[in-house]
C-alpha cells in the first residue's frame, strides 16, 4: 500500500519539482545576465567547468531549500530563492580560495563573513564580494548565516586531512560528516522560519548523507588524488559501503520523521528527497553490478574510469530513480 501510495504522490511530486526548476533557472539566468556586465566576471563564469559545477550546486541546494520551507508548511520567497542561488554561485569561487589561493585563513575569514569591508585582489575576488553582498541583503538572520558558515570553514580546513592515508574509517567518517553536516545547516540558515527542537541534528544527518553521495560519484577521482573518504575505504569488496549509504539513508528518513511537523509535510519532504538521494542509490548499485561482472572483486583499475561512470543526465537513470524513491520513499 505504501509504494502505491508513493507512485500516486509522485505524479504531483515531479510537476512540482519541474515548476520550482523553472523559478531557479529564471533566478539563476538574471544572476548570469548581471555577473556578464562586467567583462572579466563573463570569463570566469563562462568556463564549462565553472558553469558546470554552478548549475549542479544551484539546482540541488536550491530544491533542497524548497523541500525544507514545504516541511514547514510554507513557501519559498523570493528573497530566499535569491539568496540561496547567489550564495550557490559563490561556491565554486569559494572552493578555488581553498585550492589555488594564497589567502591566509584570517583573510578568508574576513572575505566570508564581512564582504563589504574586504579589499579585492582580484576579479575572482570582486565576483565572490559582489555575489555575497547580495546574499546578505536577502537574508532574514544573517548572524545564523555567518555562524554556520565560518563552521563549514572549519569543517572543510579538517577536510584537508583526509589526504593522511593512515587515517582511520572512524576518523574519515567524523571528518566528512561534520563538513556535510555544516553545508547542510548553512543553506538551512537562509530560511527564514526558525529551526525546530532535533532539526539541527537532522540536518547534520542530512549532510552526511550528501557528503557520501557526492563521494559515491567522486570515487575515481578521489582514488587518484590520494583523498581519503567513506567511500574509498574498501577492500576489494564495496558491498559494505553500500550497505553503510542505505544505513545512514534510513537514519536520515527516521530523523526526520521524529520533528514536530504535521506527518503529511514529513511525508512529502522525504518523497522529495528520496528523488535526490536515490542517485547515490543507483551509484552504488552500478559500482556493485560491476564487482559482480569482475568476478566479485571491486578493482576500479581492472574496471576502468569509463566503465564507473553513473550519468545522471540519462533519462534512463532518471526513471530508475523515480521507481527506486516510489519503491523507499
Amino acid at each position: 500500500m505504501r509504494q502505491l501510495s508513493n507512485f500516486f504522490h509522485y505524479l504531483f511530486i515531479l510537476p512540482r519539482v519541474k515548476f520550482r526548476l523553472n523559478r531557479i533557472n529564471k533566478v539563476l539566468k538574471n544572476l548570469k545576465k548581471e555577473v556578464c556586465k562586467n567583462s572579466e566576471w563573463a570569463l570566469i563564469i563562462s568556463s564549462k567547468s565553472f558553469d558546470l559545477r554552478l548549475t549542479q550546486y544551484v539546482q540541488v541546494h536550491s530544491l533542497l531549500d524548497f523541500s525544507l520551507c514545504g516541511l514547514a508548511g510554507r513557501k519559498m520567497s523570493n528573497n530566499e530563492l535569491k539568496a540561496c542561488v547567489y550564495f550557490c554561485a559563490c561556491l565554486p569561487l569559494y572552493d578555488d580560495f581553498f585550492d589555488k589561493s594564497d589567502l591566509s585563513e584570517k583573510e578568508i575569514k574576513d572575505l566570508m563573513l564581512a564582504p563589504e569591508s574586504f579589499t579585492p585582489e582580484n576579479s575572482v575576488q570582486e565576483l565572490f564580494i559582489y555575489l555575497l553582498r547580495i546574499v546578505y541583503k536577502n537574508l532574514h538572520d544573517s548572524d545564523l548565516f555567518s555562524k554556520y558558515f565560518e563552521q563549514l570553514y572549519y569543517g572543510q580546513e579538517e577536510s584537508k586531512k583526509l589526504v593522511n592515508p593512515n587515517l582511520s574509517k572512524a576518523e574519515v567518517e567524523k571528518i566528512a560528516f561534520q563538513k556535510g553536516g555544516y553545508s547542510a545547516l548553512l543553506f538551512r540558515s537562509i530560511l527564514k522560519h526558525p529551526i525546530i527542537v532535533d532539526e539541527e541534528k537532522a540536518l547534520y544527518q542530512l549532510g552526511a548523507v550528501g557528503q557520501v553521495l557526492d563521494d559515491l560519484f567522486d570515487l575515481w577521482d578521489d582514488l587518484e588524488e590520494g583523498i581519503n573518504t567513506i567511500v574509498t575505504k574498501f577492500n576489494r569488496d564495496f558491498t559494505p559501503v553500500y550497505a553503510q549509504y542505505l544505513h545512514e539513508v534510513e537514519k536520515l528518513k527516521l530523523s526526520f520523521q521524529k520533528l514536530n511537523y504535521t506527518q503529511k509535510n514529513k511525508n512529502k519532504f522525504i518523497r522529495e528527497l528520496m528523488l535526490m538521494v536515490n542517485g547515490g542509490t543507483l551509484c552504488g548499485q552500478h559500482y556493485l553490478k560491476l564487482q559482480e561482472k569482475n568476478g566479485g572483486v571491486f578493482d576500479i583499475q581492472k574496471i576502468g574510469r569509463e566503465a564507473l561512470i553513473c550519468d545522471m543526465e540519462k533519462r534512463s537513470n532518471w526513471l530508475k530513480m523515480i521507481k527506486q524513491s516510489i519503491l523507499n520513499a
